[in-house]
């Protein structure tokens, strides 16, 4: 089978988005769990956004002429992560997802590591990455719920482009690396929060759609929660993250009555630095 990688644009939005929709709820259905593609729509939504981006590569693979994988690689910051992979069920088990990921690799020269996530069941998936050099860091787990009130002594508000470059500074002492571009883009579509003590920033996330959490960075568990706290009042609603189920900030959500809703794993490949803080996980890294 002859399978063309090209660069993907604004015209790919909605063949894009439709196998982003088919091929999550193909694999999350088989194994029993529902896609985070709830429509065609909201799968629109996430292309639209990732289009857009300069910081973001995006390709498409085609056979024949017929657009049957797409995937998103954020390659902005110094830690490159891989966003979507996708291709039609009708079509899969062929190789497509290796030569996007290829595809994809091939432009990590200069990164400081790739990292991403994918849902623990899927084992194929699993396999293609370990395959390609990544290694698995950290079992997570999708978790919904309401974390309580603001506790005294914390404000939570909202963030501007202003307050990127001392979020920054919280991400690399956390983290180890700068990750100044993702949030600067971030928040020309969605909300960004900080949360702080004695005016200074302690915690910081932005929210993507319905109460879902991107990654968030903290100094310690107490401030994460106390984000999360904040994001909960307004949004009015629960907030969705992707935890570390090995720590005692995930026990404490599941002692809070947070909801797992599938199981899912951060994988490396390249640099890579335990957490000196506290850190919840974005869908890509």
């Amino acid at each position: 089978m002859d399978i063309t990688i090209r660069r993907a644009g604004p015209a790919d939005e909605a063949v894009c988005a439709r196998l982003v929709y088919d091929a999550f709820k193909d694999v999350s259905e088989r194994h029993g769990f529902t896609s985070g593609f709830a429509t065609v729509e909201v799968a629109r939504r996430v292309v639209r956004v990732f289009l857009g981006l300069d910081a973001m590569w995006s390709g498409a693979a085609e056979v024949d002429g017929r657009v049957v994988g797409s995937i998103f690689y954020d390659e902005g910051d110094p830690i490159h992560g891989v966003a979507l992979v996708s291709v039609d069920p009708g079509t899969q088990r062929r190789g497509i997802g290796r030569r996007l990921m290829e595809a994809a690799l091939a432009r990590a020269t200069n990164a400081a590591g790739v990292r991403l996530i994918q849902e623990a069941f899927n084992v194929h998936a699993l396999g293609l990455y370990t395959s390609l050099g990544f290694e698995v860091k950290a079992p997570l787990a999708r978790i919904v719920g309401h974390p309580g009130p603001v506790p005294p002594g914390v404000a939570v508000r909202t963030i501007c482009r202003e307050d990127v470059d001392e979020c920054d500074r919280l991400y690399v002492r956390v983290q180890g690396w700068s990750r100044r571009v993702d949030p600067r883009d971030a928040l020309g579509d969605f909300t960004g929060y900080a949360a702080l003590r004695d005016g200074r920033i302690v915690a910081c996330t932005y929210v993507l759609y319905a109460g879902v959490v991107a990654w968030a960075v903290a100094e310690t568990d107490d401030d994460m929660m106390a984000l999360l706290a904040g994001v909960r009042a307004a949004v009015r609603g629960p907030v969705g993250v992707n935890a570390p189920t090995g720590t005692a900030f995930f026990r404490r959500c599941l002692g809070l009555g947070f909801r797992v809703e599938k199981p899912l794993t951060l994988m490396a490949r390249g640099g890579w630095r335990e957490s000196r803080g506290s850190y919840l996980p974005s869908g890509i890294y």
